[in-house]
């Protein structure tokens, strides 16, 4: 049997943004974006090795033990693109909708478009810096679980997904609201904080900085290492919009 989901529509309060239906493709927007970081002036672009100063502050302590790092960069683009690419019937989330498969291919297909130039714009005092090179980049962009996400904060420091805040009107509507009005309404109080995702998960927000992350690497054999809250990332975005 096909999994059927309900269509994905937008609420009432979400005005003069059209382009969010239009019927472009997932790879238009792609190509689209990919010119935009091709021209991007570099006082756009911010790159960093993390953990920041090699300090690791995750829960997961294997992180520190195996001396991981990833690259990361926040992209200041067009705000109706960066709008298009989270919230558009054609962006990142609406893959992810289709089934989570899918959207971690979409994904790794986003971020291939992506990766050269992501490269050409790091300054090699850089990686210099960091210990690294243009293979470590390559390598930890090419992993599954390298993203293409938006920044949840502006440049202002200020959080764009308000959480808790009022949804039904200004949201996406799809079978993702229907989890937030029951996580609202006390059903999924013995998952809470699993199932509040879907909160934030139907919110429109309008980003300014598009956010890549690689995906972490060993420091001696350079192999991939997913922490266990992210291992069922695309499950999770499948399931509520959000992780």
């Amino acid at each position: 049997m096909i999994f059927q989901r309900k269509e994905w529509r937008y609420g009432t309060n979400v005005k003069n943004r059209d382009y969010l239906s239009q019927g472009e493709t997932f790879e238009d927007l792609a190509e689209e974006i990919s010119a935009l970081l091709r021209i991007a002036d570099q006082s756009k672009i911010r790159f960093v090795i993390q953990p920041k100063d090699g300090k690791h502050k995750d829960d997961d302590p294997l992180l520190k033990i195996l001396k991981c790092k990833r690259p990361a960069w926040w992209i200041q683009l067009d705000q109706k693109v960066l709008d298009k690419f989270f919230n558009g019937r054609m962006g990142i989330r609406a893959q992810y909708y289709v089934s989570p498969y899918h959207g971690k291919k979409m994904n790794q297909y986003f971020l291939s478009k992506l990766l050269d130039d992501l490269i050409q714009k790091v300054p090699k005092n850089e990686l210099k810096k960091h210990g690294v090179d243009a293979a470590f980049l390559r390598t930890s962009l090419s992993q599954s679980s390298a993203k293409a996400w938006i920044s949840e904060t502006n440049l202002k420091g200020e959080k764009i997904i308000r959480a808790g805040g009022h949804f039904d009107d200004e949201s996406i509507q799809n079978d993702w609201l229907d989890i937030a009005r029951d996580v609202k309404n006390g059903i999924y109080n013995d998952e809470y904080q699993l199932y509040y995702a879907a909160v934030n998960g139907v919110q429109t927000p309008v980003p300014d900085q598009l956010e890549i992350k690689g995906a972490w690497l060993t420091g001696t054999k350079q192999l991939e290492y997913v922490t266990p809250d992210k291992r069922d990332r695309h499950c999770q975005i499948f399931m509520f919009g959000f992780s």
